[in-house]
């Protein structure tokens, strides 16, 4: 099951970049910060056995238990400051016992306890201190390693977004991706560094404790380790089936809370008929078995937290239990551990908890990380709706004219937008395209540029069917301004070209001064060199919509679709458009899903789109005669007494 959660996440970051790279240095800093835990451990070891024998020393008995490499004390000793604690005596044979041995032979200091303590103190902080420096330069690498990976990630969903295209009439991809790109990739990031940290610190940590405590004594180390092991094992399993127990009654009491809550939208009926009674025995009824219902489930969780309880005080009187009877053994024992070492294994038996539980909760740790690779996956995985043929053909611009024929398209929930929608439009003609549902008319125009692909039928420029030609010469004609279109960050130069080494200033100049753009442009703050953006300047509306228009028309197409804005116009940029609208219009065929009342009435002709089909075609004063259903698109959207019944509601 953990491998099923982590399979995605893994192909974010696979277990072989934990060898090379970045990962490599964030191992050698675990494993330092892991060997200096397991030096912290036995410094306060020594400084536990400092503390327990007061500096007692005995050259005669350690030498009698050969523990040290010379016969005779060391020259200018004494027997007084010179021998080995009795604590090492007891134990010629134990590997601590040598441990104390050579570490009171070869440092004098520790051979004296007003000496040693400050020592070892100072040791500890110093250690403490280094591993805190190692576990940050551990948490760097793992960040930089992380922000490598996502940065990759980031570069293929930008480019799977080029690559899908804008085939999402709804806007939800765009949204989706943008989470992803913000959300997603965080929880990914967050867990890369959770995994290489995991890894990188707490498999040697594990070891290197287990190697600490079976030399203490490799048999009271087993005799402890295995009723603890036990017991965390419980422990775990019992606190994942409390979580998966939390997450059922939480259902249940969302549920039933609901269930009840329906009785508060029943006043008026209970009032109506007189069911007063009746509704309050039903209410006390479910609310009395939803109390019985929670006290249950209270009561249900209460007896496992209760028996984790149990076992878990069970299992450390057992291992303090077990270490407590060495300890306390006769001096001369050869089975006893003294105080300090006793200490040691148990600290070294409540170290190996953190360990334990890191490794076997990287899944659960990993899984919202795993969810969102998954997610990311999925959607680098598609394919897009719209591609180019084979051999394609080199469109030339348009010059006679633009048809459409039998063409259908559904959305994904199936619901028809265009459903054998026929039309044809000449070259340089102005036609608005109008439809109660606004999808209807967008996807028509949508058709054009081939943002999406009918699924019947065809679309033909010139007699020739666009699926068939490179989409560069068709969107170089067909040119879509939408007035949600967002600019760039970047000069107002570099918006208005996008790029194109081929256009100049001038063109860019003469383009702005088309669609009006170049008045409001050049009372910007350094005029075309003003940066525009989330750290430059902001445009409103109509300025971004003069914008692109601008940007549309520095390229000359031969059919241009324009999608007005939505928001609410000033009299003079409504003015300026129209001006801009009698040059626009010249020589050029324009499709116009319109706002503005007076787009309309320019159009040469009105589209009336409804039920996937054109129901009404022809001049404005002609289609409001005859078309019923234009007339009440025309009152829904500019009659200004049309709000007026939803004001009053």
């Amino acid at each position: 099951m953990e491998n099923v959660r982590l399979q995605a996440f893994e192909r974010v970051f696979p277990r072989r970049e934990l060898v090379r790279g970045k990962a490599v240095v964030a191992l050698l800093f675990g494993g330092l910060a892991a060997f200096l835990y397991v030096l912290l451990l036995f410094d306060l070891f020594l400084l536990a056995d400092v503390l327990a024998t007061g500096g007692a020393l005995d050259a005669e008995a350690a030498r009698r238990a050969d523990l040290l490499e010379d016969d005779q004390p060391p020259a200018g000793s004494s027997v007084d400051d010179a021998g080995i604690r009795p604590a090492v005596v007891r134990s010629r044979d134990r590997a601590w016992g040598r441990w104390l041995a050579v570490a009171y032979e070869r440092v004098p200091m520790l051979r004296r306890s007003h000496d040693a303590l400050p020592l070892l103190v100072l040791v500890a902080l110093g250690l403490v201190l280094s591993r805190f420096f190692l576990l940050v330069r551990l948490r760097d690498v793992a960040r930089q390693a992380a922000r490598d990976a996502v940065t990759g990630l980031r570069r293929m969903l930008h480019r799977q977004t080029l690559r899908l295209g804008p085939a999402d009439l709804l806007d939800r991809d765009g949204q989706q991706v943008f989470r992803m790109f913000t959300e997603d990739m965080q929880r990914i990031h967050d867990g890369i560094v959770r995994w290489i940290e995991t890894l990188a610190r707490q498999p040697l940590q594990l070891a290197f404790l287990l190697a600490l405590a079976f030399a203490v004594d490799w048999l009271v180390a087993l005799q402890c380790l295995l009723p603890l092991l036990l017991c965390w094992y419980l422990v775990r399993q019992e606190r994942q089936r409390s979580k998966a127990a939390a997450r059922a009654a939480e259902s249940m009491h969302d549920r039933e809370l609901k269930a009840l809550a329906e009785s508060f939208r029943k006043a008026r009926i209970v009032r109506g008929y007189g069911m007063e009674n009746f509704e309050q025995e039903q209410f006390q009824r479910h609310l009395e078995r939803y109390r019985q219902q929670t006290a249950a489930l209270d009561s249900r969780q209460r007896w496992p937290l209760r028996i984790s309880r149990v076992l878990v005080f069970t299992s450390a009187a057992l291992v303090l239990f077990i270490v407590g009877v060495k300890v306390l053994q006769p001096a001369g024992s050869a089975d006893g551990l003294p105080f300090s070492a006793g200490m040691l294994l148990l600290a070294v038996l409540v170290s190996l908890i953190g360990p334990l539980d890191a490794l076997f909760g990287t899944a659960a740790a990993l899984e919202p990380a795993s969810t969102s690779a998954d997610r990311v996956f999925r959607y680098l995985n598609q394919i897009p709706e719209v591609g180019q043929a084979v051999g394609a053909k080199f469109l030339q611009p348009l010059s006679k004219s633009l048809r459409y024929e039998n063409v259908v398209y559904a959305l994904p929930d199936r619901r028809k937008l265009l459903d054998g929608f026929d039309l044809s439009i000449a070259a340089g003609e102005t036609v608005a395209l109008v439809a109660l549902d606004p999808l209807e008319s967008r996807c028509a125009a949508y058709l054009l540029p081939r943002f999406i692909e009918p699924q019947t039928g065809r679309v033909l420029i010139d007699g020739e069917d666009i699926a068939w030609v490179t989409l560069e010469s068709l969107r170089a004609e067909a040119i879509f301004v939408c007035a949600s279109d967002p600019f760039f960050s970047g000069s107002v130069q570099e918006n208005i070209a996008c790029g194109n080494p081929k256009i100049t200033l001038q063109n860019v100049t003469d383009a702005a001064k088309t669609s009006h753009a170049h008045s409001f442009i050049l009372k910007l703050p350094q005029g075309y060199e003003t940066h525009l953006g989330e750290r430059g300047e902001q445009l409103d509306a109509g300025e971004r919509f003069r914008l692109g228009l601008a940007r549309a028309l520095v390229r000359n197409p031969a059919l241009l679709i324009i999608e007005e804005p939505a928001e609410p116009l000033d009299d003079d940029t409504k003015q300026l458009l129209d001006d801009a609208y009698n040059r626009i219009t010249r020589g050029r065929t324009v499709v116009f899903l319109p706002s503005r009342l007076s787009t309309v009435k320019r159009a040469d002709r009105v589209v009336m789109v409804h039920r996937g089909r054109p129901a009404a075609v022809g001049p404005h004063a002609e289609v409001v005669k005859s078309s019923a259903v234009y007339r009440h698109w025309e009152y829904l959207r500019f009659n200004e007494f049309r709000h007026e019944g939803e004001t009053r509601g």
